[in-house]
């Protein structure tokens, strides 16, 4: 009975084990897919990875000149504006050259005289002028000469003090102008004083006031436009007594001419070497002709190059000289962006890297053409030139914009997804997958973006990576590839 109810009992609790045994197959079975790690996985690519980086640069053109006059002079017309589109040779100013036309004038003079005297002694007519004048007609026609030309050089000299003068009495007008506040005559603060309503204590007094600026004002006002208009009168009597000497310069010159010539052919003194002597006067005089145009033409200023004027530094009646440039112009076909790098991302450009520039909500492409070889002094870093193509019209010298290129790079490299890498400290990994179980793998990283990251040493390319993270995840843990959203997507739209 005992046995029986014994093995009853055992029997029971076969069962009931049996029945546990069950709920804990259940729960072997659940633990067990727990430890499965649900992840994606893909290869390692092989490839380059790039970052870019944004730099401020500073446009301006390739090719920039400065006008710097070649004399000095008073600016009589400015005939451009910045921002005026101009071509080479086109003028850009006019200085005063009555100097210059004079002097101009006298040394072609001298030319047709030296020629002319030539031709008496040498040409054709030589022989025809066996009655011309004697010895005391040429000294009298030599000191005529020399008589005039010193008279032309004086009345030059005075013509010159005198308009110095008439600028310094202009500046003293300018002065007088400021500090009594008129524009152009004394007798404005009057019509100013008389404009005011003198029935008041206040408009009274007012006008007294204005009055009296009057009277002071006038006083030294009209002494200092008396002097310039006597200046302007007296520069006046000058150039018209230069013209006069200078007819009557070429009238002697050519008595004397004809004097000397005349006396040689009489004497028969025509010898090989006073005719080379009479051509090298002819020699001088031509380059003394050259020389007065030269300097005549410095007189205009023109444009160097094409492109477009960037300032004008020069107005009407001033002064300019030729250490200050008058204009800059600048030929816009041809901009550059110049920013600055340090020396580790200098290391990583070439030439004719491409960039892309943005300006004002517009972008235009580029590509690099100087890298500076020297640290720059004012900003510690390195130069870099970008041209800049396309339209570059709307593009302001000196104005900012914004440079974007590929600064480091990796070429021919292993690359992850950045969201697969782990670190334990400072030791970077991965779990690969290895026999359908995650195995931990140390890996060396490089370069990296938000993205990707490329791994220098632990891997080959060959591995499968596991791209995403579980909870299950761990080294030696039985792992379960599923199709990524990305894959499954693309595939249905195919």
């Amino acid at each position: 009975m005992k046995n029986k109810q014994k093995k009853l009992a055992m029997l029971l609790c076969m069962v009931m084990t049996a029945s546990a045994l069950g709920g804990c197959g259940q729960k072997v079975a659940e633990e067990t897919a727990e430890d499965v790690a649900i992840v994606e996985a893909a290869k390692p690519e092989i490839g380059s990875l790039k970052l870019s980086n944004n730099f401020i640069a500073t446009i301006s053109p390739d090719e920039s000149v400065y006008v710097i006059p070649k004399t000095t002079g008073e600016v009589l017309e400015v005939k451009v504006a910045a921002g005026d589109v101009v071509q080479e040779g086109d003028v850009l100013a006019v200085l005063d050259d009555t100097m210059a036309q004079f002097s101009m004038k006298s040394a072609q003079i001298s030319l047709d005289n030296a020629q002319h005297s030539y031709n008496l002694s040498y040409g054709e007519g030589a022989s025809t002028l066996n009655d011309m004048q004697s010895d005391n007609t040429i000294t009298q026609a030599e000191d005529g000469v020399n008589d005039l030309q010193e008279k032309l050089v004086d009345t030059m000299d005075d013509l010159q003090k005198t308009k110095d003068k008439l600028k310094d009495e202009e500046a003293k007008l300018a002065d007088l102008k400021e500090k009594y506040d008129f524009r152009e005559d004394v007798d404005e603060i009057k019509d100013y004083a008389d404009s005011i309503d003198k029935n008041t204590p206040q408009g009274a007094a007012d006008y007294a006031a204005a009055m009296q600026r009057y009277q002071t004002a006038s006083a030294e006002v009209t002494p200092v436009k008396k002097t310039i208009e006597g200046y302007k009168s007296a520069i006046d009597q000058y150039e018209d007594s230069i013209n006069t000497l200078q007819k009557n310069i070429d009238s002697t010159y050519n008595s004397y001419s004809q004097a000397v010539t005349s006396t040689n052919i009489s004497n028969g003194e025509l010898r090989e070497e006073q005719k080379k002597v009479s051509q090298n006067s002819i020699s001088a005089a031509r380059l003394g002709v050259d020389q007065a145009r030269e300097s005549l033409d410095a007189y205009t200023i023109k444009a160097t190059i094409s492109g477009v004027v960037e300032s004008v530094n020069v107005k009407e009646h001033d002064f300019a000289t030729s250490s200050n440039p008058a204009f800059v112009i600048s030929n816009k076909d041809a901009m550059v962006a110049t920013y600055y790098v340090s020396e580790d991302v200098r290391n990583t450009f070439s030439a004719g890297q491409q960039i892309t520039l943005e300006k004002d909500g517009r972008t235009y492409e580029g590509e690099v053409i100087e890298i500076g070889s020297a640290v720059d002094n004012t900003t510690g870093l390195f130069k870099i030139k970008a041209a800049v193509k396309g339209d570059t019209s709307s593009l302001l010298s000196g104005t900012k914009a914004t440079v974007t290129t590929d600064t480091y790079h990796e070429n021919n490299a292993v690359i992850i997804p950045y969201d697969s890498v782990y670190y334990d400290g400072t030791q970077a990994y991965v779990y690969t997958v290895v026999d359908g179980k995650a195995k931990k793998t140390n890996i060396t990283t490089g370069l990296y973006d938000i993205d990707n990251i490329v791994v220098t040493e632990g891997l080959t390319g060959d591995e499968v990576i596991i791209t995403t993270w579980s909870a299950q995840l761990r080294d030696g843990v039985a792992v379960s590839i599923q199709e990524s959203k990305t894959d499954t997507k693309d595939n249905t739209q195919e």
